[in-house]
């Protein structure tokens, strides 16, 4: 029985779907499902450590899938907040005109305005 990751399919999915195929077979050593495990997925990273330290039992090899599992989400959560465009995350806030604090600041946000309407060419 050969097992893949679809492109698309989440290394959660993949693990799940595993599992329950791996549980319908009787009799099965634990070295195939490791080799079937390395052969089926798509994350390089969860390959080289089962490739390095292969598990001794099912607990042990989906305790250690869990911990990809979670590595892969963080990564598209992060992804997606980079990936929105929206202007309160990305950009800095600004207004047109300086509100006035008090009375000087009044005379001279004026004073500015007055400068620059005598100051425009026709």
């Amino acid at each position: 029985m050969q097992l893949t990751q679809d492109k698309d399919e989440l290394l959660k999915d993949f693990i799940a779907r595993f599992n329950r195929a791996m549980l319908g077979i009787k009799n099965l050593q634990m070295s195939a499902v490791v080799i079937a495990m390395i052969s089926g997925t798509q994350s390089r990273p969860f390959k080289m450590s089962l490739s390095k330290n292969p598990s001794d039992t099912m607990h042990e090899l989906l305790k250690r899938g869990d911990k990809y599992v979670d590595t892969e989400e963080v990564y598209l959560i992060t992804k997606s907040m980079k990936d929105r465009n929206e202007p309160e995350f990305n950009k800095r806030q600004t207004r047109d005109e300086p509100e006035p604090r008090n009375d000087k600041d009044k005379q001279k946000i004026n004073y500015i305005r007055w400068i620059n309407d005598e100051c425009t060419i026709e």
